[in-house]
């Protein structure tokens, strides 16, 4: 217990944490004052800004095609919407593009609402911001949702939930592996581990001290951010926007994303830490994790479609975001993309990745020599 409270202490006192966290608490609150900006807490008069674009559209839309139009492209195109033009006098004509071949909706026209909506934090794939109530909205992601193509039935994988807090929790891994590599890189840069197997001399002890205590803080620092960006865009919907369909049910959700987010922020801590002890760098471990984060859909997509159910950020992403994860199957000779397994399948799927890279770090760490 006190090797573990030492870790944790060395986790917080260190000053490229610190560095980090600050940048981005720095980066979220000037995003939200941005978003604080850009949006504006009046609703316009939608309706007369509608009406009024579509009149004038209408209107040059009846300039045009009663200008020098031939007579032979007037029949052509009444008799597109089964009119006769040659028996039309000129008000007639002008009548029928009005209402037929000029027509412009309203709707069509009607501006976007320039308040930030609360529910933009956290919303469905399906639904439009604008929701009047998140449960009743919420899609049941727990049906199961299938089509068919020829005899066979496939079942749809779901998007999940989408929004700022999930999108962001997906980019904050990226902190957690830059700190997790250097948590353990650092020290075999500096020397200083030697002197700690000096002090304890049981090396797995060690190591899974600091695979806990990074993980449990990686976690809490995760939960912290996403925390923080919450709140600021709570604050700016309740300023410059609307939260009248948040509900219990909606922060359950919000929760919810980020207690995922901080858990799988833990465990790319883990992995980030298990990647550097192999290469005893810190560098490398970035660029391994990275990497791979950045190539890995071209390489399966190319090379490995058998993976993609398995591979680690689909699964760690599909976890944090409730969504499905896919599988590649072929329907009418075409690649398609249907559900795999579901969310918390995903997560046990992800652990299982830093567990084995987790294992191979222990045995690499044991058997070699501190230098």
């Amino acid at each position: 217990m006190r090797l573990f409270r030492t870790e944790l202490t060395r986790f917080w006192s260190r000053r490229f944490m610190w560095a980090v966290t600050g940048l981005v608490f720095t980066i979220s609150t000037v995003a939200g004052v941005v978003v604080f900006a850009k949006h504006s807490a009046t609703v316009p008069d939608n309706d007369a800004y509608a009406i009024e674009q579509a009149r004038r559209q209408t209107d040059e839309c009846v300039r045009h095609f009663t200008e020098s139009l031939p007579d032979s492209e007037r029949e052509m195109i009444a008799s597109d919407f089964g009119f006769d033009a040659s028996s039309m006098t000129e008000n007639e004509w002008e009548e029928f593009l009005r209402s037929e071949m000029c027509f412009q909706d309203p709707a069509w026209y009607r501006p976007d609402d320039p308040r930030f909506f609360a529910t933009t934090l956290l919303v469905d794939t399906y639904q439009a911001y604008e929701i009047d109530d998140w449960s009743a909205d919420r899609r049941d992601y727990s049906t199961a949702n299938t089509f068919r193509s020829g005899v066979q039935t496939y079942r749809q994988a779901e998007d999940g939930l989408v929004g700022v807090v999930p999108v962001v929790a997906t980019f904050y891994l990226v902190i957690a592996v830059l700190i997790g590599a250097s948590f353990v890189g650092a020290e075999y840069k500096s020397g200083t581990l030697e002197n700690l197997l000096l002090w304890e001399p049981r090396r797995v002890r060690v190591l899974w001290t600091k695979f806990a205590a990074g993980f449990v803080s990686s976690a809490v620092l995760t939960a912290t951010l996403l925390t923080w960006l919450t709140a600021l865009l709570y604050f700016v919907a309740t300023q410059r926007g609307s939260t009248g369909a948040v509900d219990g049910r909606f922060w359950i959700d919000v929760g919810s994303t980020i207690a995922r987010g901080a858990v799988i922020g833990g465990l790319f801590f883990v992995a980030a830490m298990s990647v550097s002890v192999v290469a005893r760098n810190t560098t490398a471990a970035v660029g391994v994790i990275l990497g791979w984060f950045a190539v890995s859909n071209i390489v399966i997509e190319l090379t490995a479609r058998w993976l993609r159910p398995w591979e680690l950020f689909n699964n760690s992403t599909a976890f944090i975001r409730e969504a499905d994860a896919v599988r590649y199957t072929k329907i009418q000779g075409y690649w398609s993309t249907i559900y795999s397994h579901g969310y918390l399948r995903a997560g046990m799927v992800t652990a299982v990745w830093v567990a084995v890279m987790a294992t191979v770090a222990t045995a690499v760490f044991v058997r070699r020599d501190i230098d």
